[in-house]
């Protein structure tokens, strides 16, 4: 909020009355003379740095209007990202209060009526004797029943279509033997329709006025299902659980519990109970929290199989999950020592114990419905076994640190008629970069082996041409004997790598991405020219290099893909290489 003059207010919470006369009639100009009201205006000791705050007095002196809470508070703002011109103090207080008028207007003439649908849940939890409850249920857009999931002592309630989503929200595991299960009535409103709720200072809605407030903002194909499923005999409690589209988008849930119900159901013309106790819903249901915390949901039926939980695999299982992906498959060998501690993602508490049980633990404790298989072996050895089969994924994500074994998975992956996309991500020493590359994402070639064959002739060579290290130098370091040999790099560098693998595998999988790139990052060289290493051709590239010719590293002479490579037919030009990042051979 911007404004003049930069007179100083002072810090202190203070409230001030002002009248503004109520307005009625339609179009500008049309007045009537009505009773005042009282907005005080209240400026905490953080102002001007946050807005300051109007309320009516009392909070119903202009009806029930959107916008206006119990306490009479007015939203007049959304705070989410807005920037308060704090030099200048009295203007906020001129605009704030200008809008806050307006707001009460719109309430008055009732042009944000439809405001109320996208409140509905504010409004619903200042209910006095309200319960809370969870939901896991996904959604529908049809009458129908639901299982209510009490504890023994029915202090909580959890809301699901089917036992299997309560299990699921528990990545697999089952309900505790002593929850009860109820079934319930599920009915999703119509969009559009405008729905009061009840006043939090008066009686809730009775049965008949429940009734008829939700069975008319039922569709007709509704009304007519739910009148088959208001036939069968009605228990002495039961709930009622309504979906509430928002104008703005998304819906809310909320709910009622009937108690000492008569013969019929409630929601039955005949029907009749003694109280009605409304109910506040958390949605938890994974479609809301995976879309809410910015993932996919068109990721969750996605089956991803990650090799390597090291520095760069453990960053890259979480954001794999965190992405939205649920069924995820961990496998490496390896036990969590306490030197790698600093740059892997998990901590203390899991040293000496496997990474993949490790990862597994860490990621359903704390993600709700992932399901992490942990193989604690090499990919060898459980391919070798038939543990897993390569083509019952949708994605290989490969993060080993081993190119001998990646090139040979690789090889692998393009004999196999329904082989799945594969990643292979890597990580360079002391901070110069982190590459990602895609394959079997699309026909036209380009594969880890491109990378180690010269693009001169069919010759297999022994590194890696998208290095930005020069061939031939080792960078092991061992502080304490040759037991604690290492490559440098840290926790940020790794973190970073694993960023953009990530959402390499995410845009194959949601079908984003539509070739088979290859991704780099360039970090600051200092170090790494500090201990005497050399740099490759390819550092030189610029940033703007590495992305616009990230399809160049394909080679038509790879053994591996370059029969795919004549069926490609997507209009890039592949294998032109610019001179400033030209793959050195």
């Amino acid at each position: 909020m911007r404004g003049r003059g930069t007179r100083p207010f002072p810090g202190s919470s203070s409230h001030r009355e002002l009248r503004v006369r109520r307005r009625s009639g339609v179009g500008r100009g049309n007045f009537r003379r009505g009773p005042q009201v009282t907005l005080w205006l209240v400026l905490d000791n953080s102002f001007p740095f946050t807005l300051p705050r109007f309320f009516l007095r009392p909070w119903d002196a202009l009806g029930v209007i959107p916008h206006v809470d119990r306490h009479g508070m007015v939203c007049f703002a959304d705070p989410e990202g807005l920037v308060i011109d704090r030099h200048r103090p009295v203007q906020i207080i001129h605009e704030a209060f200008e809008r806050v008028v307006q707001v009460l207007i719109d309430g008055i003439m009732g042009r944000n009526r439809a405001d109320f649908a996208d409140e509905f849940e504010a409004y619903w939890r200042q209910l006095p004797r309200i319960i809370k409850g969870d939901s896991v249920l996904d959604s529908a857009d049809e009458v129908t029943r639901v299982v209510i999931a009490t504890d023994a002592a029915k202090e909580h309630i959890t809301v699901a279509g089917s036992e299997r989503d309560i299990v699921a929200f528990y990545n697999g595991n089952g309900i505790g033997e002593k929850t009860i299960l109820q079934k319930a009535l599920y009915l999703p409103l119509e969009a559009g329709i405008p729905l009061l709720p009840p006043r939090h200072d008066g009686p809730f809605w009775s049965v008949k006025d429940a009734r008829r407030t939700l069975l008319a903002a039922l569709s007709k194909a509704n009304r007519t299902q739910l009148k088959k499923l208001l036939k069968r005999p009605a228990h002495k409690r039961e709930y009622v659980i309504v979906k509430l589209p928002r104008p703005s988008g998304g819906s809310t849930l909320f709910g009622i519990q009937y108690d000492v119900v008569g013969r019929h159901h409630p929601l039955h013309k005949d029907g009749i109970a003694s109280r009605l106790v409304p109910i506040e819903i958390q949605r938890l249901d994974r479609g809301y929290l995976v879309q809410r915390g910015g993932g996919a949901a068109a990721l969750g039926a996605k089956r991803v199989l990650l090799v390597g939980c090291g520095a760069v695999g453990g960053h890259l299982a979480f954001d794999l999950a965190r992405a939205g992906i649920l069924h995820l498959t961990l496998v490496d060998h390896d036990t969590l020592t306490p030197e790698n501690s600093f740059r892997h993602v998990l901590g203390r508490r899991y040293w000496q114990k496997g990474k993949v049980a490790a990862l597994k633990d860490e990621i359903e404790s704390e993600l709700p419905y992932v399901q992490v298989t942990a193989l604690f072996n090499t990919i060898e050895k459980v391919l070798a076994e038939g543990l897993i089969k390569l083509s019952d994924y949708d994605l290989l994500v490969l993060a080993l640190g081993n190119p001998t074994v990646e090139l040979e998975i690789n090889a692998q992956v393009h004999t196999l008629p329904d082989s799945p996309a594969v990643v292979f991500t890597w990580l360079e020493p002391l901070g110069i970069g982190g590459h990602a590359l895609l394959t079997r994402n699309a026909p036209g070639g380009g594969c880890l082996e491109c990378l180690y064959t010269s693009p001169e002739g069919n010759e297999e060579l022994r590194r890696n041409r998208a290095a930005f290290a020069a061939p031939g130098q080792s960078f092991g370091k061992a502080l304490s004997g040759c037991g604690s040999l290492y490559t440098p790099y840290g926790a940020i560098d790794a973190a970073r790598t694993a960023t953009i693998a990530a959402r390499l595998a995410v845009d194959a999988l949601i079908g984003k991405e539509r070739g088979n790139p290859l991704l780099s990052w360039k970090g600051d060289a200092t170090d790494f020219r500090r201990e005497g290493f050399h740099l490759s051709p390819r550092f030189r590239a610029t940033e703007d290099d590495l992305s616009r010719y990230q399809y160049a590293y394909q080679c038509t002479q790879c053994r591996i893909c370059n029969a795919q490579r004549k069926k490609f037919h997507d209009g890039r030009k592949v294998g032109i290489q610019s001179p400033n990042i030209r793959l050195c051979s």
